[in-house]
């Protein structure tokens, strides 16, 4: 297997949590992971599409699905700079960018910038399927 993070990347991944760094709200305090991480990619992911993707599928053409419950979106992706930055351009050209922090066969790890009323960086982590 190649290590060019575009070959690596594809096929299908499947979103194992959302995590940020400054979480203001002070309820999110419990021992269920999973409501911490609803909660987080509730207030964190409000206006990004991928908040409602579970599954994320990289084609080697580019092409990303999204999937859902009762959700399924196909957009564009592609590795920008020096294979460190995920970028997904949606139909209406607009684009999101993300930080690729980690990438293995097995893992994926992708952190972004929140806006400022959240002020602090969110983290994604997938595993691969």
């Amino acid at each position: 297997m190649s290590n060019n993070p575009e070959h690596i990347i594809e096929g299908q991944w499947k979103e194992l949590v959302w995590e940020y760094e400054k979480v203001d709200k002070n309820d999110t305090i419990t021992n269920d992971y999973d409501n911490v991480s609803d909660f987080v990619k509730d207030v964190v992911g409000e206006n990004l599409v991928i908040h409602k993707a579970e599954s994320w599928t990289f084609k080697p053409n580019g092409k990303l699905i999204l999937k859902g419950s009762n959700y399924s979106k196909e957009v564009n992706w592609t590795i920008k700079g020096r294979g460190n930055i995920l970028e997904i351009k949606y139909d209406n050209n607009n684009c999101e960018h993300y930080s690729l922090t980690e990438l293995s066969e097995n893992k994926l790890v992708l952190n972004f910038d929140t806006d400022t009323h959240t002020r602090g960086i969110a983290r994604l982590t997938f595993e691969k399927i």
